[in-house]
């Protein structure tokens, strides 16, 4: 078998250097680049002297400089922060105990207001049932006539109100009905009236009955002070019930009225209520492609698409998933990618699902960035434009965790780092692909093993349709 490397040339150190800093003519670098492409040491070498550039020992001992400068210098900011901060946080508490002293003592100022407002109020009353009193004593009895020339049912004149009918009206918890001593001095009162009016003048009849007025004057104030009150709450609670038949008269009509839509009105109601159409573009590897169910109907692409359209006839899920991609081909078509790198797959990247104008991007890329030997800073950084370039055209992109692969330990390590990397920098936005599905080692289950340690069965897949329906819910 013919060696294909047995016409390379060997390549020195300074060769390289001399190609990296484009001291080189054009046919010595396209010599190299050609035996590269024929030699993967050179190319790696290549890769490795582009990466790491020569001795650094110069600029890190003069960074190492700056930086004890900088931290030396920057420790008085820090202390005089420090006090800035502790003189704010003192104000602040001054200020805050301030205001609540000076909203406890409105407070209580409001309190004694209220107080004072109420016994001003009860004073009134007082007053005017005294001057009432005062008034009944000075004026004259007429109470006797009124009773014999009208009856005992008959209304009294304003101004005027008949002993009998105070009392008798009174109500027992109110006013303290009159002993019979009372009513012997009413009776005397009588006789005395007609005594007096045979002998003296109307006003000596008014003199003598004056000690029985205020008696009677008083009990009838306080029965009109009560029946007032009693009448206050009543009207209170006739327009309480006037209101709430209003509010359910006005229930009754707008139930009415729903009752009585046309048949147009509930059928806009009803596709106002119905679910909207969207589109979904799938951006992935061999996973979202379908690979590992034994029947297609069972990949989680299909059963978000049967799943979507049984809510919603009009949405789509356009799968633009091809197996083995790695980050790099779904990449934007203009990305400035590494040389010896994949190129961004012009048909099936972000540039491609951002131009189908969907309502939401699913990005499903599990494992083979790190099968492949790229590093997580490749990969992070990959992940991170697709989903900066899909917020930047304020679309909704959800992007799956790394999933569990039988691989060797180093590599299970690096899926499990790239998993929490998603799940901190994307909290509202991932969606878990990882547990329920992995050992505590980072393998993959067997129950969801499809046999090549690498692709879910079509129980793993119908956990992820799950998760992410619930998602996009």
């Amino acid at each position: 078998m013919p060696d294909n490397h047995a016409h390379n040339k060997p390549v020195s150190e300074e060769l390289i250097h001399q190609y990296l800093s484009g001291e080189l003519d054009d046919k010595a670098m396209h010599a190299l680049e050609r035996q590269a492409l024929d030699d993967p040491f050179l190319a790696d070498a290549l890769e490795g002297y582009a990466a790491h550039g020569p001795d650094q020992s110069a600029q890190l001992a003069d960074l190492e400089n700056r930086l004890e400068q900088r931290v030396n210098r920057d420790k008085g900011k820090v202390r005089i922060m420090y006090y800035r901060w502790a003189s704010a946080a003192a104000i602040l508490l001054i200020l805050g105990l301030s205001f609540i002293w000076i909203n406890h003592q409105e407070l209580t100022h409001r309190r004694d207001i209220a107080k004072v407002s109420t016994t001003e109020q009860a004073t009134p009353r007082t007053q005017d049932s005294a001057v009432l009193l005062q008034k009944s004593a000075t004026e004259p009895a007429t109470w006797k006539k009124a009773e014999d020339s009208q009856g005992s049912t008959s209304a009294a004149k304003p101004g005027s109100i008949p002993p009998s009918a105070a009392v008798a009206s009174a109500p027992a918890k109110d006013v303290v009905q009159p002993s019979a001593p009372a009513i012997k001095v009413e009776k005397t009162s009588d006789a005395a009236i007609r005594s007096a009016e045979a002998e003296a003048p109307a006003e000596d009849a008014a003199v003598q009955v004056a000690p029985a007025a205020p008696r009677m004057m008083q009990a009838d104030t306080t029965v009109d002070a009560k029946k007032g009150v009693y009448n206050n709450y009543q009207y209170k609670a006739e327009g309480n019930a006037s209101a709430a038949k209003g509010y359910a008269g006005v229930n009754h009509n707008q139930a009415m009225v729903a009752k009585e839509r046309t048949p147009e009105e509930k059928l806009r109601a009803k596709m106002m209520m119905a679910p909207v159409a969207r589109h979904i573009v799938i951006l992935g590897s061999s996973t979202a492609e379908g690979v590992g169910p034994k029947t297609k109907d069972s990949t989680w692409v299909n059963l978000l698409r049967k799943y979507l359209q049984e809510k919603a006839p009009q949405s789509t899920v356009t799968n633009l998933a091809v197996g083995g991609f790695t980050s790099y081909r779904i990449l934007p078509s203009d990305a400035d990618v590494p040389f010896l790198k994949p190129k961004p797959d012009a048909a099936h990247n972000i540039t491609q699902a951002l131009a189908l104008q969907p309502d939401i991007i699913i990005i499903n890329m599990p494992s083979n960035d790190i099968n492949a030997g790229y590093s997580l800073k490749e990969y992070q950084h990959n992940l991170d434009a697709v989903m900066n370039l899909a917020r930047k055209q304020h679309v909704t992109c959800y992007i799956t965790t790394t999933q569990p692969r039988n691989t060797e330990e180093a590599k299970r390590k690096q899926l499990i780092k790239m998993r929490d990397y998603i799940i901190r920098h994307y909290p509202n936005n991932y969606i878990d692909c990882w547990e329920g599905l992995s050992t505590p080692d980072g393998s993959l289950l067997p129950q969801y093993n499809s046999g090549d340690g690498v692709h879910l069965n079509g129980l793993g897949h119908q956990l992820m349709f799950e998760r992410i329906k619930a998602k996009v819910n």
